[in-house]
């Protein structure tokens, strides 16, 4: 049956007329996968999932699908998954940021190689409602459409660019760089594996190997790693074949609850023979604790960075403003050991209470273990960035066998939300990041 009663016949017009997408305007978008035949619609309420794969080693940098929504005071969601259906990006779409044709995704920065697999997810909520432009014809396919779990003889409308990668490390010369006609340097890497990255300390959390170069431009970027030993993290080591002359990057060490350790600011200067060394003064660890590099690229300044393309876990994870990428970074962490008198004081006696987060960021679920007895009548809370409750637990006393786990999260926006655990004169606060 078709489904027509709430938009009208002009607005189906438009959508089978010749759509402009809108494609950034950048001088380094060096390709897109794009599916722009449109044969006939598709009316949504659900869930649909677009299949198509990357044109290019570099990053995902924009995604415009076309479409009419009806929100009826509701909302739609776009997102973009890998193969692992890990979450890449996601942006949801309300009448006040909907542009009237299309729903655009800009300024990401999702590592890819080529042929990559990604996944567009489009899923509606609270009543709202869409006509998807599509094409039925198989030789204009980029991929497999499924509404639901039902697969589709049709694929969407839509365009998704890529910012390529600028050296390709199975062909690298051994070059500092070579400037193109822009003056831009295009950076290529000294070394593809085994990397000599030597840092102080009597221990060092690294990853030394490289399979391609990342390019990070105006973006913020954040390393996990975790620490191999007690004591404090004195120098961190990263591989760079380039760093943008004339601006001041601005570089911290941050625990897992984003809170600061020690940072401090480096330029193109700090660098030698494609490697960068920051260091640090102040701030201790644990051994195994979690731990984040953050850097940030100010605005129009790009950093190039050797990094290892892996699917798992075993070393850290690498997010790009806040998204998760299948990449680490080529990098090593010296760290000073110390026993426990010569660590800086904490509150991690026997009797405080700890809370602990993960994964982080979180995604539709979030675990909250807690370590230490609580008072009758304590109080768990999940708070927006308003402070806001969202969820909250009411918790007997005495102490918890297993982690609570939070359910039903997928419709929070991306963003910085809080923990908070109230417990008779205990309060304990913890900021995580949703991906």
């Amino acid at each position: 049956m078709i489904r027509t009663s709430f938009f009208s016949l002009a607005l189906l017009g438009l959508l089978f007329s010749n759509v402009a997408l809108a494609t950034p305007s950048n001088g380094e978008i060096q390709c897109k996968v794009e599916q722009d035949e449109v044969t006939t619609a598709l009316f949504l309420q659900g869930m649909l999932t677009q299949t198509y794969r990357a044109c290019s080693k570099g990053s995902i940098a924009s995604l415009d699908v076309v479409a009419a929504v009806e929100f009826n005071g509701g909302y739609v969601s776009v997102a973009i998954m890998d193969e692992n259906n890990i979450l890449r990006a996601i942006k949801t779409f309300t009448a006040d940021n909907y542009n009237g044709t299309s729903m655009y995704l800009d300024n990401l920065a999702i590592p890819t190689l080529r042929n990559n697999t990604f996944y567009i997810v489009i899923k509606t909520f609270d009543g709202s409602s869409c006509i998807l432009p599509c094409t039925d014809n198989e030789d204009m396919f980029v991929g497999e459409m499924k509404v639901g779990s039902t697969a589709e003889s049709k694929n969407l409308k839509f365009t998704s660019a890529f910012r390529g990668a600028s050296s390709n490390l199975q062909n690298a010369d051994g070059s500092r760089g070579n400037s193109d006609e822009a003056g831009h340097t295009s950076a290529h890497s000294r070394v593809a594996a085994s990397l000599d990255l030597t840092v102080e300390g009597d221990c060092s959390s690294a990853q030394r190997k490289s399979t391609g170069v990342l390019n990070f431009e105006s973006e913020t970027v954040i390393q996990m790693f975790k620490a191999c030993d007690r004591g404090r993290i004195s120098q961190i080591k990263l591989a760079v074949p380039f760093v943008e002359p004339g601006y001041n990057f601005e570089y911290a060490l941050m625990r897992a609850d984003y809170t600061p350790i020690a940072g401090g600011e480096f330029n193109h200067e700090n660098t030698t023979d494609g490697e960068l060394l920051l260091t640090f003064d102040e701030g201790s660890v644990r051994k195994d604790e979690a731990v984040f590099l953050k850097i940030v690229c100010p605005a129009g300044a790009r950093m190039a960075v050797l990094a290892d393309g892996s699917s798992d876990s075993s070393f850290g994870r690498l997010y790009v403003d806040g998204q998760a990428t299948p990449f680490n970074m080529a990098m090593a962490a010296g760290l000073n050991a110390a026993t426990a008198s010569h660590v800086q004081g904490t509150s991690e006696g026997r009797d405080d209470i700890q809370v602990g987060i993960y994964p982080v960021p979180f995604g539709d679920v979030l675990n909250v273990s807690i370590r230490g007895a609580l008072v009758e009548g304590a109080l768990l809370q999940l708070l927006d960035h308003q402070g806001k409750p969202l969820q909250q637990r009411y918790l007997a006393g005495g102490s918890l066998d297993k982690p609570l786990r939070l359910n039903d999260l997928s419709s929070l926006r991306p963003g910085l939300y809080t923990i908070r655990l109230v417990s008779g004169d205990h309060v304990v606060t913890k900021r995580i990041l949703k991906g």
